[in-house]
């Protein structure tokens, strides 16, 4: 598939997924279900668990649930790729910055809603550099609505630049959180199985 024809492609899935979700009782939309899809699957939920966990989203139809756990597996073999495939999901280039950093912060506490689904207790495990990621998310997704919206005395591009750097570094921080609370751990069950066959 071109970039040209992925971009569209990804929009669509984005638009689509946004507007079933604002219809339904979740009252947010696709980037904080995403989020929190991530947050859950970043704790070792499974694909077979994770129905059990979508009353935290608040769906009900059939059709929702079945696309929402269909994005929870697409999630979850990105994670679980050796290549760097992961991509949270955000609107495109082409919607306001201050939409999109709105929405930046709706992933980020739709992550921690997932992550933390279970109590608070889980921001203190792992690594300090791992809770240190943690508590950067959950920074980013207390951010005031529209606090990157620029105005007349501000650099667009600068604006534009501050909200790629957050955005490429929840790219890399995910999925070093995951690759340390599930990946790494799979491994080792995985290697210890291997020894005893």
């Amino acid at each position: 598939m071109k970039e040209h024809d992925s971009r569209q492609f990804q929009r669509n899935i984005y638009l689509d997924l946004d507007q079933k979700l604002r219809k339904s009782g979740w009252n947010s939309g696709a980037s904080e279900a995403h989020g929190l899809l991530t947050g859950l699957a970043c704790r070792g939920v499974t694909g077979t668990q994770v129905i059990n966990k979508l009353y935290l989203l608040r769906v009900a139809e059939d059709e929702d649930s079945t696309m929402l756990q269909g994005l929870f597996e697409v999630i979850s073999r990105d994670l679980e790729s050796t290549e760097p495939t992961f991509d949270p999901l955000f609107p495109d280039q082409e919607t306001s910055i201050a939409r999109r950093s709105d929405e930046t912060a709706n992933w980020c506490s739709g992550f921690i809603q997932g992550f933390c689904h279970d109590g608070s207790a889980a921001m203190n495990q792992g690594s300090t550099e791992v809770q240190e990621l943690l508590q950067d998310v959950m920074n980013i997704g207390g951010m005031q609505p529209g606090v990157m919206q620029p105005d007349d005395s501000t650099d667009n591009g600068e604006e534009e630049r501050a909200l790629t750097e957050i955005e490429e570094y929840l790219r890399v921080g995910i999925q070093l959180i995951y690759d340390e609370t599930v990946g790494f751990t799979r491994t080792a069950e995985q290697s210890a199985a291997d020894e005893l066959h």
